[in-house]
């Protein structure tokens, strides 16, 4: 089993601490409207429960994915975890890899024509596909230059 930790940009980490602080933010006023108004009536306990709950899962969920975004590669499936969601995919609906070195983007292309970009340290690209190699030689890797079979 190996693991590769996303590397998130700059942006997202950004947005990911805005929503931490917004969520944490409405989860204490909420918890202080549940306390403070429960005098008022089975509604509004109701009401403020509901939005306590979800600003923790919010909160969780946001947590989760700052902590815990990687990839798994074992028993010949990738393992995506982004937070606490996680996808499995079979090395064997992987038909290749490429790297585009003027954007340093790696990107996985599946046999139905799909792709995703990996999200992980460029340091770590060799090491990635490697270990998936191992369990999967049939894979290819390939690079590119952006742009380089269009017409100038």
């Amino acid at each position: 089993m190996k693991r590769f930790r996303f590397d998130y940009p700059f942006i997202v980490w950004l947005l990911l601490g805005v929503v931490l602080v917004l969520s944490g933010a409405g989860l204490g006023l909420n918890i202080f409207n549940l306390v403070e108004y429960t005098k008022l009536g089975a509604f509004k306990i109701v009401l403020y429960s509901i939005i306590v709950a979800l600003n923790l899962l919010l909160v969780v969920l946001d947590v989760s994915v700052m902590a815990y975004g990687c990839y798994v590669i074992k028993d010949g499936f990738i393992y995506s975890y982004f937070g606490l969601i996680r996808t499995k995919t079979a090395l064997s609906e992987i038909s290749q890899f490429t790297l585009f070195k003027k954007s340093n983007k790696l990107v996985m292309y599946f046999n139905d024509a799909k792709y995703t970009v990996i999200i992980i340290s460029p340091e770590k690209y060799d090491e990635f596909i490697l270990c998936v190699r191992e369990q999967n030689p049939k894979i290819l890797y390939d690079t590119q230059i952006d742009g380089e079979d269009t017409p100038s």
